[in-house]
């Protein structure tokens, strides 16, 4: 004995499926947009004393660190690293250790640049920055 099975499905049930899935699937495109993210952090640090022997940095002065950390699991590379100064109509300043050439930062990678805290006032530096290169900036301020 066959008896036909009827299914009915009414269309309002198949719009709110219809509007939940989608929902759900634009919010994993946006986690997976967020996380992957470029994400760089600037932090500077002063009175710091490179120690060691056969460096190019003296051993008896002072220098700012400058940590560029890249947080972000796409890589990135790191064309300089300078300073900005409060008063607009003072300088700014790139690090000669940016000159050494561009460095490249993967997922969770980090590099220092040092400058002589002497050569710098630092109560005049508004921040330090970090360019990609395409030109974005990435600020840090002095701790």
């Amino acid at each position: 004995m066959n008896v036909p099975i009827n299914i009915s499905i009414s269309a309002e049930a198949v719009a709110w499926y219809a509007a939940i899935v989608s929902t759900l699937a634009l919010i994993i495109t946006f986690l997976k947009y967020w996380s992957e993210r470029i994400n760089v952090v600037v932090k500077c640090k002063s009175n710091w004393r490179v120690i060691g022997g056969g460096s190019i940095y003296a051993p008896n002065k002072d220098y700012v660190v400058v940590t560029v950390i890249n947080k972000g699991k796409r890589p990135v590379t790191i064309q300089n690293v300078g300073f900005v100064s409060k008063n607009k109509k003072d300088e700014k300043g790139i690090l000669s250790d940016s000159l050494l050439g561009p460095r490249e930062l993967k997922e969770g990678k980090s590099t220092d640049y040092l400058i002589e805290q002497d050569l710098v006032d630092l109560k005049k530096i508004k921040y330090f920055v970090a360019y990609d290169l395409t030109g974005r900036a990435y600020k840090g301020k002095l701790k």
